[in-house]
């Protein structure tokens, strides 16, 4: 049977944060854009999605600018802890992050665009993509899209990037995830709102990243998320057992791996000479590169949101749909731009083999962090944006967060 086909002026591929951010930040020019922007992604909300879920104050700032403080339940974070076997200090916030449930977060942000006007078509998978003159011809499950835009927002493993060849330098590191029951009794960093970094494994496991806890709540009952994220920083170094890895920080803590279900997932690097759109095409979120040094994505994708938006926006002003822009404004954007430092220092420091050398980093770290203000656990780094009622509508504030200059 032949599909039916439609033309779109935006197709965006992928609902996630990076997704609905493009469509949120579109729905921000003004204009008619909910009429002219279709969203499509083969998993139907509230889907599971592997990630640590931390937001850091910089996804905070861009949502509150949107007006859409963080709804969905989520636990502060007041401290974050980075250890080195022995050693340790902290970057203190009120709060630092906060640790949402991805499949309860998605799922909002999916029900804020559709709120607003955008068409989100769920368990609708993508099958190849082809370009042409004047448009994209995207193929589905369902139908057939002329899309004169298309937004490839669907992960690591992005079929918008396979389909259209688009190799460069960009890496792939590795992570592994479980979540353990517990409460404030059996878990002090629920009991005190810390997040823990465990660099401790670098030294005799071959990683080249961390171990990590992370109170959380799933489905309103409290969880650790536990695993460990190899950088694969540099890649000719052998590969460490992230599974032997896992199992021996989990006895560290009295946890047995095999208890409990494991989860496992790639996540690409970001690289500044990396490939970010062709003509008609943008990439954005994990598909374009996410944070190499922490694996930070939610709130790198929120930011991949806005550029794609405002490039998306320009090219129909112009009528100009090649996208050479692109890079300078993710280059540009005040989120992205941080990714440059921080690819450079995942390859200093996950290069390092002496455990002499980075002991003599990690105490030169914890110097400098007692010049910042991140050293004050009254400290309140995100910028919550009032917005007028006639602006986009804004949920309730869930925080105590007051405006920093």
């Amino acid at each position: 049977m032949e599909k039916s086909i439609e033309p779109i002026d935006v197709l965006i591929i992928g609902s996630g944060p990076a997704g609905s951010s493009t469509a949120l930040h579109l729905l921000r020019q003004g204009g008619d854009w909910a009429g002219r922007v279709i969203v499509v992604d083969q998993a139907v909300h509230p889907r599971e999605k592997l990630c640590g879920g931390g937001i850091t104050y910089l996804g905070d700032c861009i949502l509150a600018d949107l007006g859409l403080p963080v709804e969905p339940p989520h636990v502060a974070v007041r401290e974050v802890r980075l250890v080195y076997q022995d050693e340790h200090y902290s970057f203190r916030g009120n709060p630092v992050l906060r640790i949402v449930h991805r499949a309860e977060f998605d799922h909002w942000l999916v029900r804020e665009i559709e709120k607003q006007g955008i068409v989100v078509r769920q368990g609708e998978g993508v099958v190849d993509l082809i370009p042409r003159a004047d448009y994209v011809e995207v193929i589905t499950t369902r139908r057939v899209y002329h899309a004169r835009t298309v937004v490839g927002a669907d992960g690591s493993r992005s079929l918008v990037r396979r389909r259209l060849r688009l190799e460069d330098d960009s890496r792939v590191s590795r992570l592994l995830e479980i979540l353990t029951p517990e409460s404030a009794r059996t878990a002090w960093e629920i009991r005190d709102g810390v997040a823990v970094f465990d660099f401790s494994p670098m030294t005799g496991h071959d990683l080249q990243g961390y171990y990590w806890d992370f109170p959380s709540l799933v489905r309103g009952e409290t969880r650790m998320n536990r695993g460990v994220f190899d950088s694969r920083s540099r890649p000719e170094r052998p590969k460490a057992d992230l599974k032997a890895t896992l199992e021996a920080s989990l006895a560290a803590r009295e946890r047995r791996l095999a208890d409990y279900p494991l989860k496992g997932h790639p996540i690409r690097w970001f690289h500044w000479r990396g490939t970010f759109a062709v003509p008609r095409v943008l990439l954005a979120g994990d598909a374009a590169g996410a944070d190499p040094l922490f694996g930070e994505g939610i709130a790198i994708a929120l930011a991949y949101g806005q550029a794609a938006a405002a490039e998306i926006e320009a090219a129909f002003a112009r009528q100009d749909f090649s996208f050479v822009g692109y890079r300078r404004r993710i280059l540009r954007q005040p989120v992205l731009r941080g990714l440059v430092g921080r690819t450079l220092i995942a390859r200093l420091v996950y290069r390092l083999k002496s455990p002499r050398l980075f002991r003599l980093g990690w105490r030169a770290a914890r110097w400098i962090m007692r010049l910042t203000r991140w050293h004050d656990p009254a400290f309140v780094p995100a910028r919550p944006v009032r917005r007028e009622a006639a602006s986009l509508p804004a949920s309730a504030h869930t925080g105590d967060r007051q405006p920093v200059e």
